[in-house]
């Protein structure tokens, strides 16, 4: 066998080195994203799915309540977007102070689906995100808020914020999804989408801001027939994909 000449080899280790260097580089370009659970069962593997065909990020996950302890951590840092698919009760003041400190500086958040029923005794909750589903009966500008809720229901949504980078190029569509009625919703956030189901809540997406922060909620994603919807997939990656450039401004 002939020997390879010294300038051939080092053609081949620079060609290889800028391979590894551009791989490197491309890894650190994708978005970090933290996912958070606990409190509430769900389909892993098909949630999960949704997050695998994302090309543009990386994920980690953690399930509550080491979730929190984590956010309270200068750990948290390292994440470029926190989604929350957690559905919990118990946070300590410490923990409260982490999530404010976190906006305050705009870290971007994103609270999927049942999050929305999480921190029932912590006022500010309702505040960050815009929102909350009540687990008992509330009394909200003179009318009695009773939240319900049910599974596979058809729901047509309307996009109502067509030019927005969450949901551009996404028309109206039908999900076969859980509903939640009765839901406290503050006047001040930004919808996005919408439905005339009449079991639902109106909104079902919309931009809250708190802090420095564009506080992202979208309440659809129970199980796999909404997972596996193509306008729920484009919805979550564009979801990320925005409050990633939110949190670099």
């Amino acid at each position: 066998m002939e020997k390879i000449s010294s300038s051939v080899a080092a053609f081949i280790f620079l060609v290889l080195t800028a391979g590894c260097t551009h791989f490197s580089f491309a890894q650190q370009q994708k978005i970090r994203v933290l996912i958070i659970s606990g409190g509430h069962g769900f389909k892993h593997e098909a949630f999960y799915d949704v997050f695998n065909s994302i090309p543009s990020i990386t994920y980690d996950t953690v399930v509550q309540p080491r979730g929190n302890a984590l956010i309270a951590s200068s750990d948290v840092n390292k994440y470029d977007v926190l989604v929350f698919y957690d559905m919990l009760d118990s946070i300590a003041p410490a923990q409260q102070e982490a999530y404010v400190s976190l906006l305050k500086k705009g870290t971007s958040m994103i609270f999927l689906h049942h999050s929305l029923v999480s921190y029932q005794n912590w006022p500010e909750f309702l505040q960050i995100v815009g929102g909350q589903y009540h687990t008992h009966p509330v009394v909200v500008n003179g009318d009695t808020l009773k939240t319900s809720y049910e599974h596979d229901v058809n729901i047509p949504v309307k996009v109502e914020n067509r030019k927005h980078p969450v949901t551009r190029g996404i028309s109206d569509f039908d999900i076969v999804d859980e509903v939640y009625g009765g839901v406290e919703i503050l006047q001040q956030v930004k919808p996005l989408l919408s439905t005339t189901h009449p079991k639902s809540m109106r909104y079902l997406a919309w931009i809250n801001h708190y802090g420095k922060s564009d506080v992202l909620y979208i309440q659809l994603g129970h199980g796999p027939s909404g997972y596996s919807n193509p306008n729920f997939r484009k919805l979550i990656q564009q979801a990320i994909e925005w409050s990633a450039k939110q949190s670099k401004k």
